[in-house]
């Protein structure tokens, strides 16, 4: 078996949960990594698993001939069993080079994974293209990188997290994202990602996303601009055939007028470039206009995810979302109008929910003409993330069960109804059973 000699070799770990072909999303993440490493003439192979819906061992068979310098893991909480199981694979059969992980589950996990994973040599925390890329030129280069910027580490039995540096700015600073994986997507008809701003104002208490971002100095939303963005879609159209995309981002409207302006900005110029291409984001209730919309329909706006949570108020000031229930019917009601049906995120049970929440929540979906079997989980519980706010209220009140590595589960305050709840839940999904959450 010949060997393939390369600097990085950057890989998305498997994931517990597996999605249909044309459900399924290139990570630009690594893409990014990949880019911008590459731009500074360092060559990379990248490995994108969940696309090709591989396990471990699969994984591991893959990377065999592969004799990389510095390998990069990348992983969510629901990989982080597939992550923990590359990394013991690569040791297990030899590599003793550097092994680095990030992304938000290693961010906020760093220190435990540092102690009950030795094989780890270092992780980065929060955004990675400056970090990381200063630590894989002082690796390649043999310098001293334990004072890196946004780098964990272990030194004398301790863990060490330097401070990040500030985050990205302006995000038009960086390359357009390494697109290795699109041939295979497009075969499969997945949906191409593109990511045209980070971050997200709002302080959702089931989301990790605010807290991810404020670890470090900077804006909390940041976009590209439009011209920076038409390119890469002109670029992918003209490369690919591209006819379909969605935008990644963590909240595509960002919040305040900047954010509405550069939203009208993008769908007129692409009314202009009539590209053929339709795409397809996700955003708050409170940012959902219908002149806006309009125009982003006349667009190509084909698809979109609101978070609407809860159709009771104590669940969404729970959730801290900063709405209200009529404001969610409102945004439902808006999109309609202009011809765009909405895909609704919705937490039917927190750990507080009531019997006469329940009913409410059923209420408000079957006013705003939802099933629930449109719901990606009918009957879907609160699912708990490090980073995230509402965790810690939980373990304050020592309700948390599991581990940050098996994933966590919660005591609700009503423990029969809960029973009740989960039984019910359980033939529901057998009967019809929903598509796997990945985040």
């Amino acid at each position: 078996m010949e060997t393939k000699y390369v600097d990085v070799l950057l890989v998305n770990a498997p994931s517990a949960y597996k999605l249909p072909p044309n459900s399924r999303r290139d990570h630009i993440g690594i893409g990014c990594l990949a880019a911008v490493l590459r731009a500074q003439g360092i060559s990379v192979h990248l490995l994108d698993t969940p696309i090709l819906d591989w396990e471990v061992e699969r994984t591991l068979e893959y990377l065999r001939p592969f004799s990389p310098k510095i390998v990069g893991i990348s992983a969510l909480q629901a990989q982080s069993e597939g992550a923990a199981g590359i990394v013991k694979g690569l040791r297990g059969r030899g590599f003793e080079g550097p092994i680095v992980l990030g992304g938000q589950f290693p961010t906020f996990c760093y220190d435990r994974l540092l102690v009950d994973f030795p094989e780890i040599t270092a992780i980065i925390r929060g955004e990675g293209e400056v970090s990381f890329l200063e630590l894989v030129r002082r690796m390649l280069e043999g310098k001293s990188w334990e004072d890196c910027p946004g780098v964990a580490y272990r030194k004398n039995g301790e863990t060490v997290a330097n401070p990040l540096p500030p985050l990205i700015e302006p995000l038009d600073s960086l390359p357009f994202p390494a697109r290795d994986t699109l041939p295979q997507m497009l075969a499969m008809g997945a949906i191409v990602s593109v990511g045209s701003s980070r971050g997200c104002p709002a302080k959702c208490s089931f989301c990790s996303i605010h807290n991810f971002y404020r670890l470090a100095k900077g804006p909390i939303w940041r976009a590209r601009s439009t011209e920076s963005v038409l390119e890469e879609v002109r670029q992918l159209v003209k490369e690919y055939g591209l006819k379909r995309f969605n935008f990644v981002d963590d909240n595509f409207l960002g919040g305040g007028e900047k954010s509405r302006r550069r939203a009208r900005e993008f769908a007129e110029a692409m009314i202009r470039e009539n590209l053929g291409v339709d795409f397809s984001f996700s955003c708050r209730v409170n940012d959902v206009e219908e002149e806006l919309f309009t125009l982003l329909k006349r667009a190509g706006l084909s698809a979109i995810c609101v978070g609407i949570e809860s159709g009771n108020q104590r669940q969404l000031d729970t959730y801290n979302k900063g709405v209200t229930v009529e404001e969610n019917k409102q945004a439902i009601r808006t999109l309609r109008k202009v011809g765009v049906e909405p895909g609704i995120g919705f937490i039917m049970a927190d750990p507080y929910l009531t019997p006469g929440e329940l009913v409410e929540n059923m209420n408000f979906l079957k006013e705003v003409g939802v099933k629930l079997s449109d719901l990606s989980f009918p009957l879907g519980e609160l699912w708990l993330f490090d980073g995230a706010d509402i965790l810690e209220r939980l373990r304050a009140e020592g309700r948390v069960r599991g581990d940050y590595m098996k994933g966590y589960s919660y005591v609700a305050a009503n423990r029969a109804f809960q029973m009740i709840y989960r039984a019910a839940g359980k033939i529901r999904d057998r009967l019809h059973p929903p598509a796997k959450r990945t985040s």
